[in-house]
């Protein structure tokens, strides 16, 4: 697969994380529920493994009104509260958790479609939707979540290694403290830092790449198949998972 995790190595524990998978059910509208499941389930053979909501948690949305005191990095419009909610304590760290995307681009969202959601070992949120196999809408740390046959998305580790030795040519101490986004669309590659771009049917607003740390920050990108969704819509859900952290009720 086109992807890549961060190369850091003190990052959140895995039962902090989750990628998980849902469909969409008939007659969503932008308040509705659905059951999730990991995405890759643990091995028959060997014990489940906890994850921040547990294996298979309940997905709410719900409207969640306007933004409160909106500014550049929290956008003006009516939110959508993504809530996802242990049905079970066995393997689940905490009793759920939620973050919000903008309403717009929940009610886009039809039956059938494929919902991935991931936290990642840098604690933030990436999400997609995947119809027929091809992306429609993807938003926030992307490179952490399937984007179907014709998209892909990672932090190219390897290309920024070698781009750092020329640079150390000059001065041994040189890192980039940024790296940035390598996109795979219909087989063209671009590796982009902050920028906007329509792109073989795709409008695309990299917020910025991967910035190094402990744990690091993933990249923030908003991915749109055009027609399919509002790029305004998917740039401020962008903001939502860039800005602020997601909520956990504990038990």
């Amino acid at each position: 697969m086109f992807r890549s995790a961060p190369e850091d190595t003190s990052l959140i524990l895995a039962t902090g994380t989750f990628e998980y998978v849902a469909t969409i059910p008939e007659h969503a509208g932008t308040d509705f529920q659905c059951s999730a499941r990991l995405l890759y389930g643990s091995d028959s053979h060997q014990p489940p493994h906890t994850r921040l909501v547990g294996l298979s948690p309940q997905i709410e949305f719900t409207d969640a009104g306007p933004t409160p005191n909106p500014d550049l990095l929290h956008p003006a419009t009516e939110r959508s509260c993504v809530r996802l909610v242990a049905v079970d304590r066995e393997f689940a760290s905490v009793a759920e958790t939620r973050f919000m995307l903008d309403r717009g681009l929940v009610s886009k969202l039809r039956a059938g479609d494929v919902l991935h959601l991931a936290r990642t070992g840098c604690g933030r949120v990436g999400v997609s939707v995947v119809r027929d196999e091809q992306l429609i809408v993807a938003v926030g740390a992307i490179s952490a979540v399937p984007l179907g046959k014709d998209f892909g998305a990672r932090i190219p580790h390897k290309l920024v290694a070698q781009a750092e030795e020329v640079f150390r040519s000059v001065d041994e101490g040189f890192q980039m403290h940024e790296l940035p986004v390598e996109l795979r669309i219909e087989g063209e590659r671009r590796i982009l830092y902050r920028s906007r771009l329509v792109l073989r049917g795709f409008e695309i607003w990299v917020l910025h790449g991967y910035y190094r740390g402990i744990p690091g920050t993933n990249e923030c990108v908003s991915v749109v198949r055009k027609g399919s969704c509002s790029i305004v819509d998917a740039n401020c859900s962008a903001l939502f998972l860039d800005t602020s952290d997601i909520e956990m009720v504990q038990w």
